[in-house]
């Protein structure tokens, strides 16, 4: 067996100790470089990295196979990938980079497991008279069809 594949069972085995955790990305670099990153329903904590690094430890010997891995959690600035990622920031304000390249930013108003809808007002010019008026506008994404997805700072 591989040992990307081995360290990937590995992992998901380890993960599923953790039930509010969950893998985002894994990326095996040269020299079997390892970068595990994390998110969690309440957060990622340092104790959470160091146990999973541990864990990893206990399974596969370092003398066997020489191999360096780094945990962490992504960061606010870190896209979202799934869907557990996008109800944990239900309300948050988002920024949606649709597959045409245009930038949608919003509310994260509702999510399922198959799609999301952003809210946001717009002002827009009056159907009579002149001057305009606040919209509140609504656009749905199913997931896939967008570029990239991150929550906003205030």
């Amino acid at each position: 067996m591989k040992f990307e594949e081995k360290f990937r069972n590995i992992l998901s085995e380890i993960l599923e100790n953790y039930k509010s955790l969950f893998l985002i990305e894994l990326t095996f670099g040269s020299n079997k470089d390892v970068k595990v990153f994390l998110d969690g329903d309440n957060g990622v904590t340092l104790k959470d990295c160091a146990s999973i690094s541990s864990d990893i430890k206990k399974k596969i010997n370092q003398d066997e196979i020489n191999y360096s891995v780094e945990i962490g959690s992504c960061g606010i600035d870190f896209p979202l990938k799934q869907v557990r990622q996008f109800k944990k920031n239900i309300f948050r304000k988002i920024e949606i980079i649709d597959l045409e390249g245009h930038k949608h930013i919003g509310t994260l108003a509702k999510v399922s497991n198959t799609s999301f809808e952003i809210n946001w007002k717009e002002r827009q010019p009056k159907k009579i008279g002149k001057g305009k008026t606040t919209v509140a506008l609504t656009k749905n994404f199913n997931y896939g069809e967008y570029k990239k997805a991150h929550i906003i700072l205030n």
